[in-house]
């Protein structure tokens, strides 16, 4: 698969957007490209995602180690080839990631890079936990200076009418969480310790501004996948939780799986409002969610010691890793579909 024939809109934009205006400058061009190249990271997000579920299973049921490391080595590759094109595209320059950043429905994409990073950290720490704790701090620092300026820019009014949906909450709340469990894995407890805190704190804090904007206004159809992603944060902080508690689940934990359980059953009726015409990449906003939720549950049946905890463990990565064979073969098929258009339009 070619990255760079996956020339669909990113999360938040419609399938099929306009096209460029005749009035549009190189540097809209270039901004367009690296919005998609920072869009198509969810594909590698969601592929560490998987990957870290079948970490756990790992860990758990004793699957192959060597599935979850081969998704972590494709997701790594993806990330690398697509960074690449952000950064040939004029992302070497300051000012434009400061004007990524501060798009009113996208800037929180660049938190993925940083997460990326924090998630394939995690998993290969068992090689080398001293030079995985440089990583650790590169990544959770840039994954803080993202967070707090597009916090800064937020609350500062830059978001103007935009708005608000869960993706935000990716950077500011995800990110932080996330730090705290890849913190617990290169056995910087104190680190994950501030982390979770930065977590929990925004996540309060942020997330009842975005809850409550959604109840009072909801959300225009190109925005609503993002819905899925309010499974993330009670996930990944559930996961960092039992991580620094080596993986026992006590009553918070049990707390976690409290909260994850109720948003999927949120999510599960909200699937008639987010379901979309035509596949295009932005559906892989669907996989981080599916994944993390379901890394979360296989941690939580074990930890807790759950009648039929084997079967069910399985049946949770069959679910999940099943919705991933679909998403992979339909994104495929997407870019053979895009490079035939291409072609045909270079012929004529």
């Amino acid at each position: 698969m070619q990255p760079a024939a996956l020339d669909a809109p990113v999360i938040v934009t419609p399938p099929n957007p306009s096209p460029r205006p005749a009035h549009a400058t190189a540097g809209d061009s270039a901004r367009a490209r690296r919005a998609t190249r920072i869009g198509l990271m969810s594909v590698s997000l969601g592929t560490a995602g998987l990957g870290g579920l079948w970490q756990s299973a790992s860990a758990t049921v004793s699957a192959p180690i060597g599935v979850s490391d081969a998704l972590f080595v494709v997701s790594g590759l993806l990330w690398v080839v697509l960074l690449a094109q952000y950064l040939r595209h004029g992302g070497t320059r300051w000012r434009n990631v400061l004007d990524d950043l501060h798009h009113p429905g996208q800037g929180f994409t660049l938190a993925y890079v940083p997460i990326i990073g924090m998630l394939a950290t995690g998993h290969f720490a068992r090689f080398g936990v001293d030079g995985a704790r440089w990583f650790y701090g590169l990544f959770a620092l840039a994954s803080a200076v993202i967070a707090a300026r597009l916090l800064a820019h937020w609350v500062s009014g830059g978001l103007g009418p935009a708005p608000l949906h869960p993706g935000y909450l990716l950077p500011v709340v995800s990110g932080p969480f996330i730090a705290g469990t890849t913190g617990s894995a290169v056995a910087l407890p104190d680190a994950a310790s501030a982390a979770f805190a930065v977590g929990v704190l925004y996540w309060l804090a942020f997330g009842t501004v975005i809850l409550g904007r959604l109840v009072a206004n909801g959300l225009p159809g190109p925005a609503r996948p993002t819905l899925t992603v309010l499974t993330i944060p009670p996930a990944v902080g559930g996961l960092a939780w039992t991580a620094a508690h080596g993986g026992r689940v006590d009553a918070v934990g049990h707390g976690f799986a409290g909260l994850v359980l109720f948003t999927v059953l949120i999510v599960l009726f909200l699937v008639p409002h987010v379901r979309q015409d035509g596949f295009h990449p932005g559906y892989w906003i669907f996989s981080f969610p599916a994944a993390a939720t379901g890394n979360f549950l296989v941690r939580w049946l074990h930890g807790a010691a759950v009648p039929g905890r084997q079967g069910l463990t399985w049946l949770v990565i069959t679910l999940v890793s099943g919705v991933f064979l679909v998403l992979y073969a339909a994104t495929v098929g997407y870019a053979a579909r895009s490079a035939g258009r291409h072609r045909a339009v270079a012929g004529a």
